[in-house]
């Protein structure tokens, strides 16, 4: 430690606790012997100067085995955290610069926040966005599936293992019956979902579900009515719901979007006809198709006179007229063995999809003696007509409203029996043309060289 006088004021001099050169001037000889003379006795520790940030970020601190450094980072939540344990500044200081760098390009976030905190937040805001049905789904699944193996696991820290011990959980659920593997893949679309979410608020990384792949699904057969069945099933259906079930096989729309149909959503005509297809029915309420796109379903003459019948019907009914009147509604009970709701208020109550499906549609199968089977089997049932009738996959597709022609070739492609048969077809009278072909060249080439040889 010394003093000077320097550029007309005295200038006092020492070295730290860290061995930096320090400084104070003073602009006299004695303020500047009294500070000199004040800190000559005290230790480098209490000489250090503890002013935030002037260090770095980086502090030394004394232990058994000499002087070791600690450094401090801001993490990505705002919160602090320190690492202590560095033989050197350098080696603290270059810790921390990286630590820096890797919270700036997002490859480490932090956050207390659990996936059981954050799953009830994202649920909420998601249900305004979602059908009923769907919202329902995803809050099944996590109450019954992904909290109890999730809940306690914060979101920075999660990784493809808590995602694949689930999965492992679900299997071995599966394996024992208890689940389907649709339930599994379900699942773990729910939890991709939910932590693209959290992903984009910057709560995680990266989404780790997204890394884990679905179990691969064998091919699962989907019955239908075969042609044949078809008329023993309509002639076995009750005079209120053949109407209903004469829609559903020849235009292939879910039965929630058949008894959302209303008169303005037709256009019939005696050759034919299409049927819009807005909105559908699901627990009472009207929303969107599954799809949350309108599609038009062409329809053939037959269907085209039933449904002109049905509009008539619901044309002597009060309201039957206006394009808003829904298409099918419940008929009015007079005996308790009749089909349909009691007479109350008003006219044209919508159907009720349970009815239709445990009800008319059950006791139309049990009389015609056919196999049980559930009423979205006549869905199927339009898709193998249609395919029957030489159609094509992708009139298929554009007829059952599929965004992806995979969707209808993965559960229909079996059916495309026509175009199977026609190729097989094609190929043996390819082969058989080019065996007369050149069955034909070689007859020619023979008679070419028996007139050569006569000429000689």
């Amino acid at each position: 430690m010394s003093y000077s006088l320097t550029r007309g004021t005295w200038e006092v001099r020492w070295r730290d606790a860290d061995g930096r050169q320090r400084s104070r001037r003073f602009d006299s000889e004695a303020a500047a012997r009294a500070f000199d003379e004040a800190i000559h006795d005290q230790k480098l520790n209490e000489r250090k100067r503890t002013s935030y940030g002037e260090n770095g970020g980086v502090y030394p601190y004394q232990t058994a085995k000499g002087t070791r450094w600690r450094c401090k980072v801001k993490r990505s939540d705002g919160t602090w955290t320190q690492k202590r344990g560095f033989t050197s500044p350098t080696a603290a200081s270059n810790w921390r610069r990286r630590q820096i760098e890797r919270v700036e390009r997002r490859e480490v976030v932090h956050t207390r926040e659990t996936f059981g905190e954050f799953w009830p937040r994202w649920l909420k805001r998601r249900k305004p966005y979602l059908e009923e049905g769907s919202w329902s789904a995803y809050e099944r699944d996590g109450r019954i599936r992904l909290l109890p193996a999730l809940e306690s696991v914060p979101l920075g820290v999660m990784e493809v293992g808590h995602v694949r011990d689930l999965m492992d959980a679900m299997t071995e659920s599966m394996e024992a019956g208890e689940i389907a593997p649709k339930t599994v893949n379900n699942t773990l679309t729910t939890l991709v979902v939910c932590l693209n979410e959290a992903a984009k608020e910057k709560l995680m990384v990266i989404n780790p579900a997204l890394e884990v792949p679905k179990l691969p699904l064998g091919h699962v057969e989907r019955d239908y009515l075969r042609l044949h069945e078809i008329p023993l099933y309509l002639d076995s259906c009750s005079p209120v719901y053949r109407p209903l079930a004469e829609l559903l096989i020849g235009s292939g729309l879910r039965i929630s979007e058949a008894i959302a149909l209303q008169l303005g959503d037709l256009e019939l005509e005696d050759s034919g006809g299409v049927i819009i297809v807005y909105r559908s029915r699901k627990k009472g309420k009207v929303g969107s198709t599954k799809s949350d796109r309108f599609r038009a379903v062409e329809i053939g003459p037959g269907l085209s006179a039933s449904v002109r019948e049905q509009v008539e019907h619901r044309g002597a009914m009060a309201g039957g007229d206006k394009l808003n009147a829904l298409l099918y509604t419940m008929p009015v009970r007079v005996r308790k063995t009749d089909r349909g709701r009691w007479a109350g208020n008003g006219d044209g109550e919508p159907l009720d999809r349970t009815t239709v499906s445990r009800d008319w549609h059950k006791g139309a199968l049990q009389d015609a003696g056919l196999r049980d089977m559930p009423l979205h089997a006549l869905r199927h049932t339009a898709a193998a007509a249609w395919l029957a009738g030489g159609n094509s996959l992708k009139y298929v597709q554009e007829q059952l409203g599929h965004a992806d022609i995979g969707t209808t070739e993965r559960y229909y492609g079996h059916l495309e029996r026509h175009v199977l048969a026609e190729g097989a077809k094609a190929t043996e009278a390819a082969i058989a043309r080019a065996a007369r072909e050149h069955s034909g060249r070689r007859l020619d080439r023979y008679a070419d060289r028996r007139a050569r040889a006569a000429s000689r």
